[in-house]
């Protein structure tokens, strides 16, 4: 921790304190890192704007709010922390969605904040008023609706945590007229969730698989990138002696400057990739949800190997077997999937 963080996490009030919505509101993003955020102003949230300085936030301006969302989706993924998009209520909000959708697709957790109209002209034409949650239900993980200014670090934590737990965008919609007055607040700590491995069977069963393999071949996907697993993924490869190619848009998550590497799937792909994985018997999907555009045929070849035994490994359970019919199922981090399979191997 640098020490600028350091100040910030001991400058944290502990315990109920009295303060305004809006200071509960910055205060609980202080906690959970935020440094940056990117919006365009409005009236919406003037209040907790004043003290976004002297909280060690900084709103970096757009032109538009689509690329707001844009650039908390690229800020998270480079980061490796939460992105964070906010604008003001009506058309600022509902300019997002675009952006929005392309960080859930991408498992980025990012947190949209949209102040809405106030609470005594909803329904009566407020000023810009819409239906802000609907735009998002479906590209957020979790959408949080302060419903009284009392909960404001509440719902503002847990849109954080569930962001980072689930792997996705989450939204806290925020009545304007809720950031005024004075509360009793308790700030909450960020709950950040311990991944593990995965279950024992499903591990045993991936070893046994590889152990078996004449021809396996790893694809390295987006998973490996977000849980820093490279360096897993590597050990693994080598151990098998497996070619390893790349998800679509995860050229990152392999360097091309090893032997081992052949390139991406999917779209405008690489041939060699598509050749190589044609012929193998077992297919580790390592940090990847398979998708159909990154597995779809390309080049004339329809390349994905018809007999061949599938283990994929992602956090999210509800990505395994989704796409393609897989024989082993890890719901797990895969630098820990990787590490744990690796061992196994060498019989540890």
């Amino acid at each position: 921790m640098t020490e600028q963080k350091a100040a910030a996490a001991a400058a944290i009030p502990t315990g109920p304190q009295k303060m305004t919505p809006s200071e509960a509101f910055v205060e609980t993003l202080a906690a959970n890192g935020v440094t940056d955020m990117f919006g365009i102003m409005g009236s919406a949230f003037m209040d907790p704007m004043d003290i976004f300085a002297p909280a060690g936030i900084r709103l970096i301006p757009v032109v538009h709010e689509q690329g707001a969302g844009h650039m908390a989706d690229g800020y998270a993924r480079v980061s490796g922390r939460h992105g964070v998009v906010i604008g003001q209520n009506g058309p600022g909000i509902s300019n997002c969605v675009t952006a929005i959708a392309a960080a859930y697709w991408a498992h980025t957790p990012v947190v949209i904040i949209t102040p809405e109209t106030g609470t005594m002209s909803m329904g009566l034409g407020g000023f810009q008023e819409a239906n802000q949650l609907p735009m998002f239900e479906e590209f957020t993980k979790y959408q949080g609706h302060v419903t009284n200014p009392a909960r404001m670090a509440e719902f503002t934590g847990r849109c954080f945590d569930r962001a980072m737990s689930e792997m996705g965008p989450t939204q806290l919609n925020i009545p304007r007229d809720y950031f005024y007055g004075e509360i009793k607040a308790e700030i909450p700590k960020p709950n950040r969730l311990d991944r593990g491995a995965g279950g024992e069977q499903s591990l045993n069963d991936a070893a046994e698989l590889l152990a078996k393999a004449k021809f396996p071949v790893i694809i390295s996907g987006g998973g490996v990138v977000m849980g820093e697993a490279i360096e897993e993924c590597k050990a693994l490869a080598e151990r098998l002696g497996a070619p390893v190619v790349n998800s679509y848009l995860h050229n990152d998550s392999f360097p091309a400057s090893h032997p081992l590497w052949c390139g991406p799937l999917g779209y405008q792909g690489s041939k060699a990739a598509m050749k190589l994985i044609a012929q193998a018997d077992v297919v580790v999907a390592l940090g990847s949800r398979l998708g159909p555009f990154g597995t779809l045929p390309q080049h004339g070849m329809d390349y994905w190997p018809k007999n061949a035994k599938i283990i994929q490994i992602d956090a999210d359970n509800k990505m395994l077997g989704l796409v393609k019919k897989i024989s082993v199922g890890i719901c797990g981090d895969a630098k820990a999937a990787a590490k744990a399979i690796l061992s196994r191997l060498d019989g540890k």
